[in-house]
């Protein structure tokens, strides 16, 4: 009983984290679990001293198998944020593919869009992640998650 009360702290203790992060942004509907369903999804949120190595103060992050009407609605939703992003950088390798975008900064704080697809089969293991911190471009980006 009391790991279900503790759970359920943390759960609506992080909920609200979840809804401001990605405020605004056309994804945001694939992290409200409105395009898979969030049972299918296995889903992360990290906010803390525990990013604080990467620069990061906030990640989301959420990752399924995606059919391919729901990889054509991500995609879609994926070129609509591309828009207003400030960068953008495109990796292709066979049939696997990632897209990271540099957000607009929100006051100080720069945002970052990854998405990463993965073909296994006829399957498309997917992944979305959104963070937020001090890292200021892309390339530190990726130096400091290698």
């Amino acid at each position: 009983m009391k790991k279900i009360k503790h759970l359920l702290v943390l759960v609506a203790a992080l909920a609200p984290l979840s809804l401001a992060a990605q405020t605004g942004l056309a994804v945001n509907r694939v992290f409200q679990g409105l395009v898979v369903p969030q049972k299918q999804m296995v889903e992360v949120k990290v906010k803390g001293r525990a990013l604080s190595e990467y620069r990061l103060n906030f990640y989301h992050s959420v990752r399924f198998t995606a059919t391919k009407p729901q990889k054509a609605t991500i995609d879609a939703l994926v070129a609509a944020d591309r828009r207003s992003a400030k960068g953008t950088e495109e990796r292709k390798k066979g049939r696997n593919a990632s897209t990271i975008l540099t957000l607009p900064q929100r006051g100080k704080t720069n945002r970052f869009l990854c998405y990463l697809t993965k073909q296994k089969g006829r399957a498309v293991v997917t992944t979305l992640a959104y963070m937020e911190g001090s890292v200021s471009n892309i390339d530190e980006l990726r130096r400091l998650i290698e």
